[in-house]
């Protein structure tokens, strides 16, 4: 979809990232959510990379991802209840998106379990498959997930007697928004890690159109 503003106007730097961690405003203003308007990147991009990722994945997802369970909780008394489904299957699109910036000539079943056991805190690693083939398929591909659930709050991940795990939708948010942040440092780090997620980046810019 593109918004009739975005061609005028660039998108305001947000001040506070989801994570608490000050994010700079770029030198070169872009719209997170159109490749066309993205900066070039060279293939083997400097340091100065992941802060251009830095405002795609807070600016373009986590900051609508957050406004939107804001603007629900705000609105509705019972919280995330009766509306988390489409929260849910918001966070499996970023997981996904953010996934490929990773590792982006595996097939997502691979994909992003492989992100998932890279970036996310230990606690989700064993279930990273499930995350893969429970949560996100079952959301994206069929609306329903079978025995696995998100509940509609800060609930902990556990375990259900069957081995399904259940977690909180914004615990699940939290965790999510902690492994890009992890991402994030490994991409300043990495000169090698830079380079695979400038391949997704070049393809985004020439193939995602306006």
């Amino acid at each position: 979809m593109k918004f009739p503003q975005d061609s005028q106007t660039p998108s305001a730097a947000v001040p506070v990232s989801a994570s608490g961690a000050l994010v700079a405003a770029s030198r070169r203003p872009f719209v997170p959510r159109l490749p066309s308007t993205w900066p070039a990147v060279d293939p083997t991009p400097d340091a100065s990379f992941a802060d251009i990722l830095e405002r795609l994945f807070f600016e373009g997802m986590l900051a609508e991802l957050n406004n939107v369970c804001d603007d629900i909780r705000a609105s509705n008394a019972m919280g995330l209840q009766g509306r988390g489904h489409v929260v849910g299957v918001a966070m499996m699109s970023i997981l996904d998106s953010v996934s490929q910036f990773a590792y982006p000539t595996e097939p997502q079943s691979v994909r992003i379990p492989h992100y998932v056991r890279d970036y996310f805190v230990a606690e989700y690693h064993p279930i990273a498959q499930d995350l893969s083939d429970r949560f996100r398929n079952g959301l994206i591909h069929e609306w329903f997930m079978r025995e696995v659930a998100f509940l509609p709050g800060n609930e902990p991940l556990v375990m259900q007697s069957n081995g399904s795990p259940i977690v909180g939708l914004l615990t699940f948010r939290n965790a999510l928004s902690e492994s890009i942040n992890r991402f994030l440092v490994g991409l300043r780090a990495e000169a090698a890690l830079r380079s695979v997620a400038a391949v997704r980046y070049s393809f985004l810019q020439q193939h995602v159109r306006d």
